[in-house]
Formats: C-alpha cells, sequence, structure tokens
C-alpha cells in the first residue's frame, strides 16, 4: 500500500502535465529528525514503537499549500507515541446515560425560530439558545445516539437544513451567507452529546474560511486561467487520494486542517448526503468516534459562486486526555498530523 512518507516517489512519477500542476498549487520537503536513544530506554523504545531505528532517524514530510497557505507535518511515528490517561470507557454506554436531554423533548425543551420549525421525517429544527451569531439554528435528530445514522437520515438531516436556510433568508432577507456544521461528541465539542447540525447564517460577508477560500480560489482563476477546484482535485487524484463519482469529487486532504480529512466537492448541496454517509462508514470502520463537519456554501444572493465544499475531519480518541490541537496548530496555523492519507483513501474506496 502507498504511504505519505513515500509521496517523493509518487511526484517524481507524475506526468510532466500533472507534475507541473503540483507544483503550481504545492510544494513538499522531506526531511529527518535524528536522535539518540539511551541505554536504558532500549526496552521502552521497542514496546513502544516496535524499533528503535526508526525513532532515531525520523523522516518527516512537510506539505505546504501555497494558494491557501496551507501546513501540514507527517510523521506517523507520532501515532504511536505514549499517552497518558487513557481510558477505555464505553461510548455507547455514556451515550445512554445522556437519553432525555433537552434534545430527545426538542418541541418543549428547546426554543423555536420566530419563523417556527422545520419537521423533516428523522429531524426537527430549533433555535440555539445561547447563539454564535444572529442567525444560529439548530437540526436535532430523532435518533440520539450520534453515532447511528442511515443513509435515509443523512438525506433527511441535509434536507431539512436547506429548508431551514430557505426559511430563514426569508424572513431575514439581509442574512445571506449560510454555513452548516455537526459536531459530533465533545471531542469535536459538541455540549449536548444528542445528535444535531448546527446552522449558521451571516449578514454582510461570510465567515472568514469561506472568505479566504473564495478570494484565494478567484486569484488562482485569474492568475492561471484555470479552475482551483477542478486542479486541486486532478492534483489529488494523479496521486491517488481522489475519487470520482457521480455528482462528487472526493479527496483526502494533502494538507489537512486535522487527521483523517476529507474533502467533497459537489455542484449542489443535495449532492453531499450519499458521499457524506460513505466517509462516515469509513471513519467507523477506522474506529473514529468524533468528528466535525464544516460544509461551504455561496451566497443565497448567487453574489458570487463556488461549489459546495463539505470538510470532515476526525477530533481523535474520545478518551485520550490530551487534545488534538496544540500551540503549533492553534499559532503557527500547521497541522501535525500522524495519520496517513493513503489509509484513509483504501479505506474510502471500500464504502463507495
Amino acid at each position: 500500500m502507498k504511504t505519505i512518507t513515500d509521496i517523493s516517489k509518487y511526484i517524481n512519477k507524475l506526468s510532466k502535465k500533472d507534475k507541473e500542476l503540483f507544483y503550481r498549487i504545492y510544494n513538499f520537503t522531506e526531511d529527518f529528525g535524528t536522535l539518540k536513544i539511551p541505554l536504558e530506554m532500549r526496552e521502552w523504545t521497542l514496546k513502544t514503537f516496535g524499533d528503535v531505528k526508526s525513532v532515531e532517524k525520523q523522516k518527516i514530510i512537510r506539505i505546504d499549500n501555497n494558494v491557501m497557505f496551507e501546513t501540514a507535518l507527517f510523521n506517523e511515528l507520532r501515532t504511536k507515541r505514549p499517552i497518558d490517561m487513557k481510558t477505555t470507557e464505553d461510548v455507547e454506554k455514556i451515550i445512554k446515560e445522556k437519553i432525555g436531554d433537552p434534545f430527545c423533548k426538542p418541541l418543549t425543551a428547546t426554543p423555536k425560530d420566530s419563523f417556527g420549525r422545520i419537521k423533516g421525517k428523522k429531524c426537527i429544527t430549533a433555535s440555539n439558545i445561547a447563539k454564535y451569531d444572529a442567525m444560529h439554528g439548530l437540526v436535532i435528530f430523532n435518533e440520539h445516539n450520534p453515532l447511528k445514522f442511515s443513509l435515509e437520515d443523512i438525506k433527511d438531516y441535509i434536507d431539512t437544513t436547506d429548508k431551514w436556510i430557505k426559511k430563514a433568508h426569508k424572513e431575514n432577507p439581509d442574512r445571506k451567507f449560510p454555513f452548516i456544521t455537526w459536531n459530533c461528541l465533545w471531542k469535536a465539542g459538541a455540549s449536548i452529546l444528542h445528535g444535531h447540525i448546527q446552522i449558521l447564517i451571516a449578514k454582510n460577508k461570510h465567515y472568514q474560511g469561506i472568505e479566504c477560500l473564495r478570494k484565494k480560489s478567484e486569484e488562482y482563476h485569474e492568475k492561471f486561467k484555470s479552475d482551483y477546484f477542478e486542479d486541486l482535485f486532478a492534483i489529488h487524484k494523479s496521486l491517488g487520494l481522489g475519487v470520482k463519482t457521480k455528482n462528487c469529487k472526493i479527496l483526502v486532504h494533502l494538507t489537512p486542517r486535522k487527521e483523517k480529512e476529507v474533502i467533497i466537492i459537489s455542484r449542489e448541496l443535495k449532492d453531499v448526503s450519499e458521499q457524506l454517509h460513505s466517509v462516515l462508514k469509513a471513519y467507523k470502520e477506522m474506529g473514529v468516534e468524533s468528528f466535525n463537519i464544516g460544509i461551504y456554501l455561496s451566497p443565497i444572493d448567487k453574489s458570487w459562486k463556488m461549489p459546495v465544499i463539505t470538510r470532515i475531519v476526525d477530533r481523535g480518541n474520545l478518551f485520550e486526555k490530551t487534545a488534538d490541537f496544540g500551540g503549533t496548530e492553534v499559532f503557527a496555523a500547521t497541522s501535525v498530523i500522524g495519520f496517513d492519507p493513503y489509509k484513509v483513501i483504501e479505506q474510502l474506496k471500500k464504502e463507495l
């Protein structure tokens, strides 16, 4: 199986055209971190990492997206590093213990929006009682357990979300910049375990990450007379990290925000459901229990247009006391990655 640590080999094997496209957006460096293990640590090192040699000379891959100013550092050895305070608590048990929370009785225990509620087959909307922004709604799942979902469930969640956006905009025409997010369980920032999606609609301009993506992709188009998102997918596909389906292009990101990031590029929001379900099934098979999903949408008034961009990231083991974001991510805007993207694409292909 391919591995990110051998990416230089895959880039060198690209056609001249594909190689030029790669370097138009990306750059990469291969480096080695060296150290010496004292005799007293050798037994522990062998037990923890499998061998001493790979620890004393660690290959580090740095990949930079020079268009979007994204950087990722890959060192597979980091996935084997010891983590303190790891437990084996039963996730299902914890989720069941929370049955009866406010989202289990949304009609009486959650506020509704000024324009009322939208009821889907598998969910119902509510207004967020402690809002991020002035227009902030919820899609609350009928299913309490956020890790239990079928394709039909996700289709209904997305359809109901779309209806809420249209209704909210009709009632408030000046609010036209929608963003959708799903934070699954506490590692992903969910304060209530019951499954739910959050929807924001900004007023004067889109949220910064989306504005940046839009601006940089437009600059790219002006400079190269080429579509940034098409080229991004083409690069990933040429390196074995992209898959095209009927309505979507899916890639396992070379410069992920965090572990196992998958990006789905589609024309319409309705096209996302089936592929999102496949990604989440692949996540389950890889042991992921906490994740963030963000869906970038163009302005409702169509003042500018870009594809629907759905981003999914793993937020790590629920019972590790360490956070997955440290100072390097927060202040240097550089992602430290342990999980190999090629392992993600292999599992994803099984689910598509």
